[in-house]
């Protein structure tokens, strides 16, 4: 169950960072041809591009959590005993598990302002607030994950380490 619900979450995140990268492209490259092609602009369309690059890039975080692809350092790996690595691993899960969910914590309060003090985005003038959910929705996937990555190892996805 829980497998499969991650798994669901993965290609949901997975699409939506997707199709943010597309809105990226497509609204960059409609400026650069307006601006080359016809000598105008169309209004608000780095600004959307901006929020929709941010978007895509915290999503990221969600799909490197799921995948246990995050840059870390290796060079920790052989500091402990072989028979406690399993468990240091998992202690590290619960560890970040409990970083993310704090983290989660703090941003929610900071949208959560944005929101009280009716803050908007310069230029286009949206409520930004919506386009902050982002940040405290990845951090909180991620300590999903992390906290299901230490309640049961087997689900956690081995990572591929390059030589």
């Amino acid at each position: 169950m829980i497998i499969s619900l991650l798994d669901r979450l993965h290609r949901i995140e997975a699409a939506l960072a997707a199709i943010s990268y597309v809105l990226v492209t497509g609204l960059l490259l409609s400026g650069i041809i307006a601006r080359e092609l016809f000598s105008t602009t169309i209004w608000g369309s780095e600004k959307v591009a901006v929020f929709a690059a941010v978007f895509a890039a915290f999503l990221g975080l969600t799909l490197a959590t799921a995948a246990n692809s995050h840059l870390r350092p290796r060079f920790t790996d052989h500091w402990w005993p072989d028979p406690w690595q399993k468990k240091v691993a998992r202690g590290g899960d619960f560890f970040s598990a409990f970083l993310f969910f704090g983290i989660a914590v703090v941003t929610g309060i900071y949208v959560s302002d944005t929101f009280i003090n009716e803050d908007r985005a310069a230029v286009i003038y949206w409520p930004l607030w919506p386009i902050q959910l982002v940040i405290a929705y990845s951090f909180l996937s991620s300590g999903v994950r992390h906290l299901a990555f230490a309640l049961w190892p087997k689900i956690k996805p081995q990572a591929e380490i390059l030589e």
